[in-house]
């Protein structure tokens, strides 16, 4: 039966199809779903939308499989004594035990790791500033400049004067002004130069670290390790009995 998969939500509780108490759901995937570790799975547990039979009433009803149905369920079906439950159970594990191993459900475990994200934020650094000063100096220059000057000359005439000529025999001042050149200086700003500011971004190479974490499945097989332990002690048994004066006779 195929469903929609955003209709699975965390919360949601999760039964079996004959009635069995499975768990709540507590992360929902793209593929699959999680359920919180409980009375029937020792540890969180992953499973399969595909596998859901019916959603209704915020429950989901899910088809278990024969490997996980044959473990320890805590049921709920109504009038059932303990006796028969107990019976039921022993059947069920027996007829179930040759087929585990062909009927095994995948177990994904996710493995993790830390990736760089490396962003970049504008933010001021400092200012610049730029300061107008003003600087006295003394300018000397020379011009030439034009002034009047008096000459005085005697000229001879050598003839007579008319005696009713005016004027004659008088005391007499005659005023000549006399005009000459002044300088004058004036001050008027003239635009010399500018000074144009604008700002340019570069490109520089910073150089950063950072510390990343990765997950990394470990398999440790048990079966190994009893199989290593009963060699060993295989082998000090026979030792012993090889050193034992009293075997040996």
């Amino acid at each position: 039966m195929s469903l929609d998969k955003t209709s699975v939500r965390n919360g949601m509780f999760v039964m079996g199809t004959q009635g069995e108490r499975i768990g709540k759901v507590i992360r929902c995937d793209s593929d699959t779903f999680v359920v919180e570790k409980g009375v029937f799975f020792p540890k969180d547990y992953e499973l399969r939308y595909d596998h859901i039979t019916d959603i209704s009433g915020g429950t989901v009803r899910y088809a278990l499989t024969d490997f996980l149905r044959g473990r320890e369920l805590e049921t709920a079906k109504p009038g059932a004594t303990a006796a028969s439950g107990a019976t039921a159970t022993a059947a069920t594990a027996t007829a179930q035990r040759g087929d585990r191993r062909s009927d095994r459900d995948e177990i994904r475990i996710p493995l993790l790791r830390e990736e760089i994200g490396i962003e970049k934020v504008a933010r001021e650094s400092g200012h610049v500033r730029i300061h107008k000063t003003i600087h006295t100096e003394e300018k000397h220059f020379s011009v030439p400049v034009t002034r009047e000057e008096v000459i005085i000359e005697h000229v001879a005439v050598g003839r007579d004067a008319s005696m009713s000529a005016d004027g004659a025999f008088q005391e007499d001042t005659v005023d000549v002004p006399l005009y000459e050149e002044e300088v004058r200086v004036s001050k008027r700003p003239i635009l010399e130069e500018e000074v144009v500011i604008r700002t340019v971004a570069q490109s520089v190479e910073r150089e950063g670290s950072a510390m990343l974490r990765h997950e990394e499945a470990e398999v440790e097989d048990t079966r190994r390790d009893a199989k290593s332990a009963a060699d060993d002690a295989e082998y000090n048994a026979e030792y012993n009995e090889e050193s034992d004066p009293d075997t040996r006779r």
